[in-house]
């Protein structure tokens, strides 16, 4: 079954073509990441799956649906780069997780809070835990409504190295325990090789696509000789410039 099939998809702010003739497929149980450099249009590309924006020429579908009525079913749960909240309310993780909890969900919360790792978290405040430990408790939050599909905006970013590895290390426990798809926007190619299954580098349209593993190899082949890979100090991941 397909999680997300985007067909022909074009979409313009205006005069502005900020994708062309994209088509996708992302199918149920995938574990993928959605690579690019800045203004590539990995984040509309996003909105369009989640029905925040729509397309000017071609088609999306969620689980066969409308994105809409895909997102308002609860089939898609989505971690944005930045939670936004009010500051001058300085709520708990319990009081986070409590607001976004569907009482007819499969688990109940004390459940969430060991499934996903955030135990011994719930009576501190969101403010006070690390950038990891936020990653965590949005995704919790996200994973809340028993969702099919999960999408993350540039999860890396804000998050030390470390933690990073132990967040990727959690989706891949959801992505293989619960069969949640996962779909990741980021333009860390690094990370994205990594930890994900499988790669699409988008740069207005698709350029490539890949198995992870391969996904250097298929960069300098897409971009030529003067693509290269490098490292920078306290970080061991293979990162593509150009």
């Amino acid at each position: 079954m397909k999680a997300v099939s985007v067909e022909d998809l074009s979409f313009s702010y205006g005069k502005d073509l900020v994708l062309e003739n994209v088509s996708l497929d992302v199918e149920h149980g995938d574990f993928i990441g959605v690579v690019g450099p800045n203004g590539s249009g990995k984040t509309t590309l996003m909105k369009n799956i989640l029905g925040l924006l729509t397309p000017s020429k071609g088609s999306v579908q969620v689980y066969g649906k409308n994105p809409k009525k895909a997102h308002k079913q609860g089939l898609v749960g989505y971690v944005p780069q930045h939670y936004k909240r009010d500051e001058h309310f300085p709520a708990t993780v319990k009081e986070l997780l409590g607001s976004s909890y569907n009482s007819n969900s499969s688990q109940n919360l004390s459940e969430l809070f060991d499934e996903f790792g955030v135990k011994g978290l719930e009576n501190k405040k969101f403010e006070s835990l690390s950038g990891g430990q936020q990653q965590k408790v949005v995704t919790t939050m996200a994973l809340s409504n028993d969702p099919k599909l999960l999408i993350l905006d540039e999860p890396s970013v804000g998050v030390d190295v470390g933690s990073q590895k132990v967040f990727y290390d959690y989706l891949k426990k959801i992505n293989d325990e619960q069969g949640i798809t996962v779909m990741v926007i980021s333009h860390d190619i690094g990370a994205i090789s990594k930890h994900t299954r499988k790669a699409v580098y988008l740069n207005k349209s698709v350029c490539c696509r890949s198995k992870t593993s391969d996904l250097p190899k298929v960069l300098e082949e897409t971009y030529g000789e003067d693509f290269r890979h490098y490292s920078h100090a306290g970080h061991s991941d293979k990162h593509g410039g150009k």
